[in-house]
């Protein structure tokens, strides 16, 4: 008596050895078929089972044969014709597969957006002639079959989407003969534009049809238009809680129109790529994920693998060869300078310094928007010069811009023209043991960060902090 399964172990088995019926899904879209040959699943199941142990083979073979499958419920018709049978298995079983392959997602032709399309349609009118009562069967079943209507398209876009956003590499492998055949160029250009124009014609263009809320079709509404309309008709009969439900869904279906967009950008520009281009885009879409496997290598639990092992990948390339030989920009040895990790540590001392007297920091008067106060300038420069007069200073180049970094964000109120201000009274009496140096060039500062617009600019004279032992020739 042969070893029976049932439908849940045959289905664990589909999934812990998946690639047989990927094969088979992926012929069944090459030949744009709705079953699959028996001679093909046998053929794929010897094949792949004879690299697995012999328990692990035996187990493959007999839950994968066609009776089980069929007695198991997970081929729904055998269809005998031409001389050979054919398997048509459950359509949730083959989705389910397609949702765990990205590259088996189908795309999206007019006709199928159509059909969905009318079948919204059809709700809609269903439901203008609805009671709209929980106690109707009638109206509980329109309820279920519009939810599932709505969230098998969003499902199907979304898939569609994630299949789009994978072109970049289709596109890459498409056109690899144009680097390896230059000769056979034109032929394969006329090849190569068929398949991208009707990829882009089939299942591109449709989509971002079907997912534009300013589409206007001859035959009646658009997608949006019927869904709003069966909002309008829920809300006005008192079930808002679907309303609420088909308005989110809505939002969901238009946010998907803007990444196809993308994605139909992206072919367009490919379409006006020259063959030196598609040379350029292969090879560059090549070595990356080259280089990506030469990371992916590294990084492990092993310490010991810390640099790409790139000699053989260098070797492979003729580009990189001789590279080591080429002039290449010198670089700030800031790791042996000295006096630049001595600058950096006086900077961070000074910061911290200020840091500790946070609680004597003064606040400065706000300014009025209207007028101008000459007292409360004055008060305002007073008040700064006697923080400045207090604070620790170092030899600098640009004194301007090293108070500038310290007084901002630091003091409340502070400004830029007060700095100006006080520091003409600091060159008049400049700190002890120091002399500030005014030169005749002029600095522009940005006092905020970058990204924030529009930026606002500041002139000023540079002027530098030396100690006053030196002598200074200008």
């Amino acid at each position: 008596m042969s070893k029976r399964f049932s439908t849940l172990d045959t289905t664990r088995l589909l999934f812990e050895h998946p690639r047989i019926l990927f094969r088979l899904i992926e012929r069944m879209d090459r030949f744009e078929a709705r079953y699959v040959r028996e001679a093909d699943l046998i053929s794929e199941v010897m094949d792949y089972s004879k690299a697995l142990a012999r328990a692990d083979r035996e187990r493959v073979r007999l839950a994968l044969s066609t009776d089980n499958l069929f007695r198991t419920g997970l081929v729904i018709d055998i269809i005998k014709a031409d001389g050979e049978r054919r398997l048509v298995f459950q359509d949730a079983l083959i989705n389910l597969m397609r949702a765990c392959n990205a590259s088996l997602y189908q795309e999206l032709t007019d006709a199928r957006l159509r059909g969905h399309l009318v079948t919204l349609r059809d709700v809609r009118d269903r439901l203008e002639t609805s009671s709209f009562s929980p106690s109707d069967p009638d109206f509980t079943e329109l309820r279920d079959d519009l939810n599932e209507r709505v969230s098998q398209l969003i499902g199907l876009l979304r898939q569609n989407v994630l299949r789009m956003q994978t072109i970049s590499a289709q596109l890459a492998e498409m056109s690899g003969d144009a680097s390896r055949v230059p000769e056979k160029y034109l032929e394969f250009r006329q090849n190569l534009f068929e398949q991208i124009v009707t990829l882009y014609d089939r299942h591109i263009k449709p989509t971002l049809v079907f997912l534009n809320p300013d589409t206007r079709l001859p035959d009646g509404t658009n997608l949006f238009e019927t869904l709003e309309a069966m909002v309008r008709l829920l809300e006005q009969n008192g079930d808002h809680s679907l309303a609420d439900q088909l308005f989110r869904s809505s939002i969901s279906l238009n946010a998907l129109y803007k990444p196809i967009q993308v994605v139909a950008q992206e072919v367009e520009h490919f379409l006006r790529k020259t063959r030196r281009g598609m040379v350029q885009y292969n090879a560059m879409e090549h070595f990356f994920g080259k280089l990506r496997e030469l990371k992916g290598e590294t990084e492990t639990l092993s310490m010991r693998r810390k640099w790409l092992e790139g000699s053989n990948f260098a070797r492979g390339t003729g580009f990189l060869m001789g590279l080591r030989a080429q002039s290449r920009p010198k670089h700030y040895a800031f790791g042996g300078s000295p006096s630049y990790y001595q600058l950096l540590f006086s900077e961070l001392d000074l910061r911290l310094a200020d840091l500790k007297r946070s609680a004597e920091v003064p606040v400065l008067q706000e300014l009025e928007g209207g007028s101008r106060d000459a007292r409360v300038d004055v008060q305002r420069i007073n008040q700064l010069y006697q923080w400045l007069e207090s604070l620790e200073l170092r030899p600098t180049h640009d004194l301007v811009r090293e108070l500038h970094g310290r007084l901002d964000g630091f003091i409340e109120g502070y400004r830029f023209p007060d700095l100006l201000a006080a520091l003409n009274r600091l060159v008049n009496t400049p700190p002890q043991g120091f002399h500030v140096v005014t030169t005749n060039r002029f600095r522009t500062l940005a006092p905020v960060e970058a990204g924030d617009t529009p930026p606002e600019q500041f002139v000023y004279r540079k002027r530098r902090l030396e100690p006053s032992t030196e002598t200074i020739h200008d």
